[in-house]
């Protein structure tokens, strides 16, 4: 599996794979990924011209931001999110920053496809550190979740 920097053409296939976890990704969650990719950064998890995974980063205020994570269904508890994960903290390192934060539902709402993306989470490092209500009608309320590094 090697993990590089997206390109141009790496864009659709990522989006392809958020299209088909639409136990997570919303219509408007792809809409706002399509934007994401291009204005920030994006990597990809891939082996042999194949993508499996996708994680699109930023960084506010010396805090790295992980925005979107995917990893293709059949491929997912192989491996690879902790892979893109371990590939972001030694970028956040290398840039001197300290903290990873990503957003994601609260703990209160049990649903099973987010149950495992906050264990996900929690099994690499990050802590609850914030709850945040939802700014606009019709979204949800997010918890922050922070790793040190």
């Amino acid at each position: 599996m090697i993990i590089r920097k997206a390109t141009k053409t790496d864009i659709s296939p990522s989006l392809n794979i958020a299209k088909e976890l639409n136990e997570w990704f919303t219509k408007e969650a792809i809409k706002n990924m399509k934007i994401d990719f291009s204005i920030n950064n994006l990597i990809i998890a891939t082996e042999k011209k194949e993508i499996f995974g996708f994680l699109c980063y930023s960084s506010y205020n010396s805090i790295m931001q992980l925005i979107w994570m995917g990893i293709k269904k059949d491929s997912q508890r192989k491996g690879i999110g902790k892979t893109l994960l371990k590939w972001l903290v030694k970028e956040a390192k290398k840039k001197g920053l300290r903290t990873i934060e990503v957003e994601t539902l609260p703990d209160e709402i049990n649903y099973e496809p987010y149950n495992l993306t906050r264990s996900f989470y929690y099994k690499n490092g990050f802590k609850r550190v914030a709850y945040k209500k939802a700014r606009i009608k019709g979204w949800d309320d997010q918890i922050l979740l922070e790793k040190v590094i």
